[in-house]
């Protein structure tokens, strides 16, 4: 309310949709408000308020808050004035988006697919109702590395999307569309026609980002990640933090993860593009790498862990069946107990989802991932 009054403006609702915490580090939490600007009727508004250790971002709105353990400075900011997507403006506008592409304004809309403040944005650009490219946003010192990685994969035979246009300056990279529906679009029900990618498929995905050659570093290891997850739910969930420290523990043990090869790094159902031939597309590499192949397999069972503990399957049984034969098949190459550590660190990282999303049941959900977890790691 302070900041959106001191800019002329009158807050009539305010309610958070998205928090992002790191215990000793950062919060993050973005905001869907109704606001009235200059006496003019309410509009809907994103807003973003940011607390660091790091320090407050250039060109926020900058407030100093009393608390019982000292002041707290807090950076607040209006959508699409993110201070580190600096090129996000010019993404979700027509006249942006339109001159990256070289198109005609006129016939040109965008749509966001996703925003991450401070992170990331996805915005889907149309012409004539037809997609054209997805503008990704990053931070601008991370465009050349992602292109390069783009050109890399897609040299070494994984069907990573082309990149089509880029601003290193503003930060904007437009990739070529990939059509078909996603893996996760098809276990929700919303295309019947389309079958699953086999077990196969998914392996030899694998071995094709292993067979290309990318430099270090490589994306953050899912069970060290998995440490920090355990951390943040322990704070928010203390009755789990029993539970969560043995995880920890086990976590621990296993020591650091060898790397094998390149990996996708967050490779999970909605990453797939399918077609009636299998996987035809593979998104969202930008942190692709060198890491350990546990990784990927890992994280891709975690997520149909959650699908399923979730209910957000069609067909819940099917989703397990399917489940447990890719578990099958990684059993053949990659020893099951290594695998059940990387997946009980990918769920405690999946845990956090339902507090980030704040969903109205966020504490049971988290608490049944974070027990499937332990479940995972019981008998190893």
């Amino acid at each position: 309310r302070v900041p959106v009054e001191a800019t002329g403006g009158r807050l009539d609702t305010a309610k958070v949709v998205h928090v992002r915490y790191r215990p000793g580090s950062d919060v993050v939490v973005r905001y869907s408000a109704s606001v009235s600007w200059g006496g003019a009727p309410p509009t809907r508004e994103t807003l973003v308020a940011t607390s660091t250790v790091h320090g407050l971002h250039p060109g926020v709105a900058k407030l100093t808050a009393t608390t019982a353990g000292g002041p707290l400075e807090v950076g607040v900011w209006r959508y699409p004035f993110d201070p580190v997507l600096v090129g996000l403006g010019d993404a979700v506008t027509r006249s942006g988006a339109a001159g990256l592409l070289g198109l005609s304004t006129d016939d040109t809309t965008v749509r966001v697919i996703a925003y991450r403040p401070t992170d990331r944005a996805v915005v889907r650009v149309s012409h004539h109702d037809h997609p054209v490219a997805y503008v990704k946003v990053v931070a601008p010192g991370r465009v050349d590395a992602i292109a390069e990685r783009h050109r890399r994969l897609r040299e070494g035979g994984v069907p990573a999307p082309d990149v089509i246009a880029l601003d290193a300056e503003r930060g904007l990279l437009a990739l070529e569309p990939l059509l078909g529906p996603t893996w996760r679009e098809l276990i929700k029900g919303s295309d019947r026609t389309t079958p699953w990618p086999r077990p196969g498929d998914v392996a030899e995905l694998c071995t094709a980002f292993a067979r290309c050659e990318l430099p270090e570093p490589g994306p953050p290891s899912r069970i060290a990640d998995g440490r920090l997850h355990a951390r943040m739910l322990a704070t928010v969930l203390p009755d789990l933090d029993p539970m969560l420290g043995q995880l920890v523990e086990r976590f621990e043990a296993v020591g650091p993860p060898v790397h094998d090869g390149v990996i996708h790094g967050d490779l999970h159902e909605g990453q797939l593009i399918v077609g009636p031939s299998g996987i035809v597309g593979v998104l969202d590499v930008d942190d692709a790498g060198p890491g350990a192949s546990a990784d990927d397999i890992g994280n891709l069972l975690a997520h149909l862990h959650y699908r399923e503990i979730a209910e957000t399957a069609a067909d819940v049984d099917e989703l397990v069946r399917y489940r447990r034969e890719l578990e099958r098949l990684t059993g053949e190459r990659r020893a099951p107990e290594v695998v059940a550590v990387h997946v009980a660190a990918a769920l405690v990282g999946l845990a956090t989802g339902p507090f980030r999303i704040q969903s109205p049941n966020w504490p049971e959900l988290c608490g049944r991932l974070v027990s499937r977890a332990a479940e995972l790691v019981a008998g190893t």
